[in-house]
This record gives structure tokens, sequence and C-alpha cells, in this order.
């Protein structure tokens, strides 16, 4: 949950050294706040037929902020949930708008093409690697030092090894998960459980007040609403 702070920021956010606000939330009566490393911290909202967990993550931002929203559906009925089902409302009525859903995608796109190239670079190096290895443990070998012979089987083949790379520790991997864990809309059936993170603008003439500024967190989950008491903290 915390590595999201790493996106949201790092692809879409504005560099976050110049941070100035915090979301900081508040726990409904009888509850207590979850807290995780680093000021992450949750809060908790049930009923007969919901559970609702917000989170934040505690770190600072300026221009674009993000709380994570997860929904359980204990009732008969299937609801829709998604950004629109969240609502960020400042005490005098703003409210903090979702970056578009399409944003992400777009750069999803992109980081996926990115991905696609770095994983077909790590297969020839790790067969290359291979050849060499078994080289060195007593082949002939048929091409100078440090250069693997490349064949067209070679090529399209890993000659019956596992070369699959580790995908998450390839270049944009990271990025790329934290992407596809953004909020968008899904019904939610009985029984199941859905959410992701909600990513909004602060508008420059919120920023500019550099004041702690109450924000109520709205949540929909079919007829029910909940509301969540925060504060945007200035630093």
């Amino acid at each position: 949950m915390k590595g999201f702070a790493a996106i949201a920021l790092l692809a879409f956010a504005a560099p976050v050294s110049a941070a100035s606000y915090k979301v900081v939330l508040s726990p409904p009566a009888g509850t207590e706040v979850v807290r995780g490393h680093g000021g992450l911290h949750a809060v908790d909202d049930r009923t007969e037929t919901t559970l609702v967990r917000v989170i934040s993550p505690g770190s600072n931002f300026k221009e674009r902020g993000t709380v994570r929203v997860l929904v359980m559906n204990k009732g008969a009925k299937t609801f829709a949930f998604g950004p629109g089902q969240v609502r960020l409302e400042l005490a005098d009525g703003t409210v903090l708008k979702p970056v578009p859903i399409s944003l992400f995608i777009n750069k999803a796109e992109l980081v996926e093409r990115e991905l696609g190239r770095a994983r077909t670079v790590d297969q020839r190096n790790r067969s290359s690697l291979d050849q060499l290895a078994r080289q060195g443990a007593g082949s002939s070998p048929t091409a100078p030092i440090g250069v693997a012979p490349v064949s067209q089987s070679a090529a399209t083949s890993t000659g019956g090894l596992d070369l699959k790379p580790d995908d998450m520790l390839l270049p944009g991997a990271k990025t790329l998960d934290a992407i596809y864990q953004v909020l968008e809309t899904q019904p939610v059936a009985p029984n199941q459980g859905w959410g992701g993170y909600y990513v909004f603008n602060m508008p420059k003439a919120v920023r500019e007040r550099k004041s702690n500024l109450p924000l109520t967190i709205v949540i929909k989950t079919g007829a029910e609403v909940r509301r969540f008491n925060a504060m945007l903290q200035y630093r």
C-alpha cells in the first residue's frame, strides 16, 4: 500500500520535493486508526451489508494526492464501485476531483511497450549467459570469448531451459503494477471485495491556502453512504 506513493506519483504527480500537504484520517466513532509503516494508516466503517476501509499513505504531496478505498459486499445485491462512488470535499464545498482514468490507461500502454522491450533484452542476455556458463563447464567454444553463438534456434528457443525473467525486476514493472491498482469501476457481487487507489488533483487555489483544511471523504456502496472525516494537513 505504501508503495503507491512511489506511483502516484512517480508517473503521474508533480515532484514531491515541494510537497506541502498530506491526508490524515480520523476514525469513525467507536473505532480506532489502524497504523502501518511510514505514516500509512487506515480507518474502517462496517454495517450489516458492507465493509469500507479508507487508507492514507501518510506521505507528502503538492499537486496530486491519493487515498486507497476498499469495499466488501456482505449483502445480497450487487453494486457498482469506482471513482464515481468516491467524493473528496473540503469544508467550503470544493471537490478534489480524480485524475481521469484515461491518463492511467495511456501510461499503462506506454509502460507495457517498454516492459516488453526490456523482457526481450533480458531473455537474450540470460540465454547468452547460459551459453557462456555451459562453455565454461567444458564444452568447446564456437565463438570468441564473451560472445555467445547466435543461431535462428537460439533466437526463438531457450534450449529447454526456463529462462523466463522475474518481470517485477524489469524497468517499469513496479510502475505498471501500481497503475493496475488505480481504482476503476467494477460490479461488486455479494461476498466479493473491490477497491483501488483514488488519485486526486489539488487545485492551485487550494494549495495556496497553506493551512490545515478539513476534508470529508464520501463513499457510496449501493444505497449506503459513508462519510469519513479527514484533514489535509499543511506542512
